[in-house]
């Protein structure tokens, strides 16, 4: 595979949405968030596509569900990752909008259709430890700051 150049086109945005799953702990109130690590080794959040045609709230719905088995209740939308990616040979943007949920039902289950392997309750603080992707870390500082969370810089 070649490397696209500066002149080549980049194709339209794919669309997507992530979710900062959180509850609160029941031993002190305090908020732990989910996280993911996927087939890869690497843990994050968990996201997934926007359907042709799906509104962003239904597929935010949908894709909690299918990568958890969490259902969610929505508590602010949040951030919006913008950063391009190659698919095949095409350079591409990726357009990743994130929403702080709360989770409201259903029984965390890991989908091996998404590649899932392990899930994790933690605190924000060791969520920003464990994701590896540096992008994720300013979700996570607002997540943290929605729950009224100061992390360390």
């Amino acid at each position: 595979m070649t490397m696209p150049d500066s002149s080549d086109q980049i194709t339209p945005s794919i669309f997507a949405v992530g979710g900062v799953i959180y509850r609160c702990r029941r031993r002190d109130g305090k908020p732990e968030i989910l996280i993911i690590k996927k087939r890869n080794g690497f843990w994050t959040l968990p996201k997934g596509r926007i359907e042709p045609g799906e509104h962003e709230l239904v597929a935010l719905h949908r894709e909690m569900r299918e990568e958890t088995g969490l259902r969610v209740v929505i508590i602010a939308a949040g951030e919006t990752l913008i950063y391009p990616i190659i698919k095949g040979d095409t350079l591409c943007t990726k357009q990743v909008h994130y929403f702080l949920v709360r989770a409201h039902g259903g029984k965390l289950r890991l989908s091996k259709a998404e590649k899932i392997e392990r899930a994790r309750w933690c605190t924000l603080r060791v969520a920003m430890e464990r994701i590896h992707n540096p992008r994720l870390h300013p979700v996570v500082r607002w997540a943290a700051h929605q729950l009224g969370i100061t992390l360390p810089l």
